[in-house]
Order: C-alpha cells, then structure tokens, then sequence
C-alpha cells in the first residue's frame, strides 16, 4: 500500500535524522571536555556508531515539488472547483515540507565549533583572554580600546571600527626566549555617501573591510614604523626615513617618532632584518616609543585553516580536516617574527 510505503520512509527519515542529532550532541560533548587537540582526534575515532553528519531531506523535498506541481493548474483553471482545492492541498504540502526540513545549521555550528577548539589548543591560542603578563587584569573592553589609542593605525573606518576577535598566547623562540603576544582581528566600517541634486550628502553604502594582526608586549625597540602599504603615519611617527638602499626604499617606507634616535637605531643591519620580514607579507610594523609594545597590522587572516573539505557529511571527514589542517599565515608570521626580535 502507498500509504504504507510513506509511513515507513517517514519512519526512516525520523531515525537517520535522530542518529545525526545524538552525533551533534556528542559532538558538542567533545569540544566541551577536550583538553588538547589530540583528546578531540583520539575522540573522532572509533566513534563506535554511526558516523553520518547529513540530515536526510528527500522526503521533504518530494513534497515541495509535489506541492509546486499541484498549484500550477490554478494559474489556468483559476475558477474551477478542482484547482483550487489542489492550490490549497499544494500550500499545504508546501508548509509542511519547510518545517519538516531540517537545516543544515546545527552541523556547521559544532563544526566550526570543533575547528575553533582545535584552532585554540593545536596553536595555544587563548581567546577572548588578555596575556598573562598583566599583572594587574583591566576590563576587556578597557584593555582593548588602550592597546587601540597606542597606534595610529587603529583610527581606520569613518562609521566604526573594532578588535572584533582576540587571543592570547606565548611564543618561544629557538634560544628559548618567551614573547607575550596578543593575536586579533581588526573590523572597520567606512561609509560612502555622494552629494545629490540639492546638495545634500546621500549615503550609498557600508563597506565592511578586515585586517589581522599581533600585539607582542616587553620589545626592546621603540619609536619606529615600517609599510608596506604605503600607509602614511602622522604622530607620533612624524618623521620620514629613508635607507641609502634604493630597492628597500621602494618596497618599505620607513618612520620614526624621534630623527636622532631613528638614525642610530635604523643599521644596514637591522633594516636588512625589517625587509626580510616583509619579503612574503604585507602590513604595517610598529614599535611604540613608550611602552615596549609591537603591533603588526596587515591584509592575511590569521585565523584562516588551509584547507577544509568542500562538505564534511561525516565523523570521518571531520577528523581528517581537524587533523590537517594549518594556520599558514600564523605559523609564518611566527617564525618571521621570532627570528627578527631574536
């Protein structure tokens, strides 16, 4: 019997979707008592039940489409008894198919949940934490908007800008050398807006724009700011510098907040070291002439993975991508990083 056909694929569609919540949950479970990124692999497998992370939603599907097909003979009958009540049976088949279709949201969400989680204890990132050398902890928004007031470049967006995603963490050079750094994500807004016929300032749009960047607190240099970018610095950078290496001079373009200081800090040796940290990256560096503080700021997300599966449909498509996965452009701004202040 039909009927009993449709109950039975109601009946399996209703368990395979189960399956995929209980996987979700436990997926979830996971993130929360994982104590290292190996704790989440070693979680992944043997999973010991089934491993599909994909709702099954054909029946809903069949069920729009019939829906669609029962509708259209009102658009030519529109009077007759007949297409009416198949307009009406089509809306309903319509309805139920949108709140019988499960949403694919709940996957991406313990997804990207899992990826953050392993993001934080593969690379040590603390997020949302100020570094540990603080000794006296400020209020986070407090925390942020001081390390923002140190630098010039942080003035960027004419409607708004933020520190939206920030974390802490140590990184150690080959010497054994520890450094405090502060990892973040800087969100800017500016807006665009054009004169009308009378004159009068009409806004066009809003565009959203991104830079990535480090913090490193307790550095010996001060007073010092180098582009890539051609960004122009103003205080506390007010002066201009420039190397007797002409091929530097086109790439680099060299600031400091004291002429004298600048002259004698600026070697052929240490800007040598300043044009091999930017010989793969763009951004801006900047030694602040007070507080022994060094801010990157440049174009590369630093919390990109470098890979991932085009759909992860199941546990172990996850932990294939949760086990390979790398932070190219942290990992290279680490090393280029360590090895300059070394």
């Amino acid at each position: 019997m039909p009927i009993d056909s449709v109950q039975r694929s109601i009946h399996i569609r209703r368990k395979k979707n189960a399956v995929v919540f209980q996987n979700i949950a436990r997926l979830w479970d996971l993130g929360r008592k994982a104590h290292s990124h190996q704790d989440i692999l070693d979680g992944l497998h043997p999973w010991n039940a089934p491993i599909t992370l994909r709702f099954e939603n054909l029946l809903p599907r069949l069920l729009a489409l019939c829906g669609i097909i029962c509708i259209v003979p009102v658009f030519f009958q529109a009077s007759h008894f007949w297409a009416q009540l198949c307009f009406l049976a089509g809306l309903m088949m319509i309805f139920w198919a949108y709140i019988s279709y499960e949403q694919d949201d709940p996957i991406e969400e313990v997804i990207e949940f899992l990826e953050r989680e392993s993001i934080a204890k593969k690379y040590q990132l603390a997020f949302g934490r100020q570094p540990q050398h603080i000794s006296i902890p400020m209020n986070q928004l407090h925390f942020i908007a001081h390390l923002k007031r140190l630098f010039p470049a942080f003035s960027r967006g004419s409607l708004s800008n933020d520190i939206s995603t920030y974390a802490s963490s140590v990184w150690e050079d080959e010497n054994g050398r520890q450094h405090q750094v502060l990892l973040f994500q800087y969100h800017y807004v500016d807006e665009i807006k054009a004169r009308g016929k009378d004159g009068e300032e009409i806004k066009l749009k809003e565009v959203h724009k991104d830079l990535w960047g480090i913090f490193v607190f307790d550095v010996e240099i001060q007073g010092i700011a180098v582009s890539s970018m051609n960004t122009a610095f103003y205080y506390p950078y007010s002066f201009p510098w420039h190397s007797s290496d002409i091929q530097i001079n086109q790439r680099l373009k060299f600031y400091g907040s004291d002429e004298m200081q600048t002259a004698r800090l600026m070697s052929p040796g240490f800007v040598l070291r300043l044009a091999d940290f930017f010989a793969q990256r763009q951004g801006d560096l900047m030694f602040h002439p007070s507080s022994n503080l060094l801010c990157f700021l440049g174009p590369q997300d630093l919390f990109k993975a470098s890979s991932k599966a085009e759909k992860i449909e199941d546990i172990s498509a996850l932990r294939g991508h949760l086990r390979t996965f790398k932070l190219i452009a942290l990992e290279n701004l680490q090393k280029d990083l360590t090895i300059f202040l070394k």
